[in-house]
């Protein structure tokens, strides 16, 4: 295991870190665990998930493929954890938050965070691409997908990011219960940086206006306001 079995001195995130060599999906670990703030990790996810029940490519040995189990209902809960790995970075990488919930260097998609709940229950599943080379992805990915190390031109220490960005996320969470959910709302929808775009889903076309507390696009359209949930959009004209 190349990893602590707990993080000290954290609050809520940490309290145990599961360390598996191989995994479906470590958000089904998470959604079955009692115990808040438990986390697990795997080297290898064989079905990994991401959004719309997409596939997630999880290269062994090379990123951070990881879930905190907490309780529920932790609202904002995706943005404050995109928020906490751009901050746990910041100090070595520019990281971009893209809606509605990539985490991207260089206008390369690096990660991504999945929120699933059941009952009581919440999964947030992170996963970076850490020290990949262009190779190391699948054909099909290599014109869109990046890692630190190919941002930053250097290998990094993957114990090192797990623990800054549970650190950062033990921060965040304590933010999100204690209130703090339209500050964080706010400061996401910032580094989004989406508002006054023109955009462009299939048969929309429309300039966004707003992102509601639920992260959906609010998108003022030829034909009136469309609200946009979830989904890939192009941006045809940035601010």
């Amino acid at each position: 295991n190349p990893f602590p079995e707990a993080l000290p001195g954290t609050t809520v995130i940490g309290a145990a870190i599961h360390w598996y060599p191989e995994a479906p999906s470590t958000n089904i670990y998470a959604l079955e665990c009692e115990r808040d703030g438990t986390v697990f990790i795997a080297e290898h996810q064989t079905a990994g998930r991401g959004r719309h029940g997409k596939r997630w490519h999880s290269a062994e040995g090379l990123g951070l493929w990881f879930s905190i189990a907490l309780a529920a209902p932790l609202r904002g809960v995706s943005f404050g954890a995109a928020l906490a790995v751009r901050n746990a970075l910041a100090n070595k990488v520019a990281v971009d938050l893209r809606w509605p919930n990539d985490l991207c260097c260089a206008s390369r998609k690096i990660g991504g965070i999945l929120v699933e709940q059941r009952g009581n229950r919440i999964a947030l599943g992170i996963g970076i691409n850490v020290n990949h080379r262009p190779e190391d992805f699948p054909v099909y990915l290599r014109h869109r997908a990046g890692s630190l190390a190919t941002a930053t031109g250097y290998a990094w220490d993957r114990t090192e990011v797990l623990t800054q960005v549970l650190m950062h996320l033990d921060d965040m969470v304590i933010r999100m219960r204690q209130g703090g959910h339209e500050a964080i709302h706010d400061e996401w929808t910032k580094a989004c940086n989406i508002i006054g775009c023109d955009i462009r889903r299939g048969a929309i076309v429309g300039r966004v206006t707003a992102i509601d507390g639920d992260g959906a696009l609010l998108v003022m359209t030829g034909t009136g306001p469309r609200r946009l949930a979830c989904g890939d959009i192009t941006i045809v004209r940035p601010i």
